[in-house]
């Protein structure tokens, strides 16, 4: 057979687009300038979501929108307690949901009654402990099962992180299924060495360890993660085909990522990071807070026709 220098040039047109689409799925789309290394310029710019989402939702188009909590619709801060999401933001989350164009669920690591506490709003599905918890509108709950003798060593977990790994500043969080041993506050010379203590003894009551922000996770051995209370809470909020959907997720931690991926393919992702270099599913990434907001009004003016 007989390879002309045109079949060549054709080849290796196609081999570069193989290669290109490849790249594009690998990596998510930055919304800042690749350049730009002040991160209170990054926290600034506003992501042109038209190009992001224009094809992907169309004006007057319903959607699903799921989203997390810290880090995501409020600033991260010194401690969750002191965490506080914007009346612009619930204002827009709000009209969102009034809509009868949109569906909503939050899914936190805080307990879920503290995280619609911190919302405040009745027409949202919350999902809290990563999941574990799901409260919805009506008041129907949802707790995904803990086997019971894992159950009965929770108190004892925390007795032993406060007696054994609770100095310089860090505290344990209980949120009643699940703890975050958090360590914000913490000079860094004891970080290192307190989470892997801390991980140790979370480990040692049955529990799973992850690291999350400036804190160390003990969440129960059972296989369930945000990704998959996503896929729960659509399951049963709307039916088998709700892959066919617009669906909408933003989330700032590694615990985001299974949801993230559980969508990818069908739905829109976003990560929320200013570290350009972050492997994540996600099909975006985003710098701020306030990156999210404008995702918010952008949605609430897009469902609106």
């Amino acid at each position: 057979t007989t390879i002309t220098v045109e079949g060549i040039a054709m080849l290796l047109m196609g081999l570069l687009s193989c290669l290109i689409l490849l790249n594009s799925c690998a990596n998510p789309v930055i919304s800042w300038q690749p350049n730009d290394q002040d991160a209170s310029e990054m926290a600034a710019a506003i992501p042109d979501y038209d190009q992001y989402l224009g094809e992907y939702l169309k004006p007057g188009e319903s959607l699903a929108l799921l989203l997390d909590y810290d880090g995501t619709l409020a600033e991260l801060t010194s401690h969750p307690n002191l965490t506080q999401m914007s009346e612009e933001i619930r204002r827009t989350l709000r009209n969102i949901a009034d809509s009868g164009k949109a569906f909503v669920a939050v899914i936190s690591g805080r307990d879920v009654d503290g995280v619609k506490e911190k919302i405040g709003l009745e027409n949202i599905i919350y999902s809290g402990n990563h999941g574990l918890e799901v409260l919805y509108p009506n008041g129907t709950r949802h707790n995904q099962g803990i086997p019971n003798d894992v159950a009965g060593n929770f108190d004892k977990m925390i007795d032993h992180l406060n007696r054994e790994v609770v100095h310089h500043g860090s505290w344990v969080e209980n949120k009643r299924v699940s703890i975050t041993f958090h360590f914000r506050e913490t000079e860094q010379q004891y970080v290192a060495e307190m989470a892997r203590r801390a991980k140790e003894i979370i480990e040692s009551y049955g529990y799973r360890a992850n690291e999350a922000h400036a804190s160390v996770e003990g969440k129960p051995p059972v296989q369930w993660n945000k990704g998959l209370a996503a896929e729960y809470i659509l399951g049963t909020s709307f039916d088998p085909s709700w892959r066919q959907r617009k669906v909408i997720f933003a989330g700032d931690d590694t615990t985001d990522e299974d949801v993230m991926q559980m969508i990818k393919g069908s739905g829109r992702s976003f990560r929320v990071t200013k570290d350009k270099a972050l492997v994540t599913n996600a099909d975006y990434k985003i710098p701020s807070v306030d990156a999210v907001y404008h995702l918010l009004k952008w949605i609430e003016a897009r469902i609106g026709g």
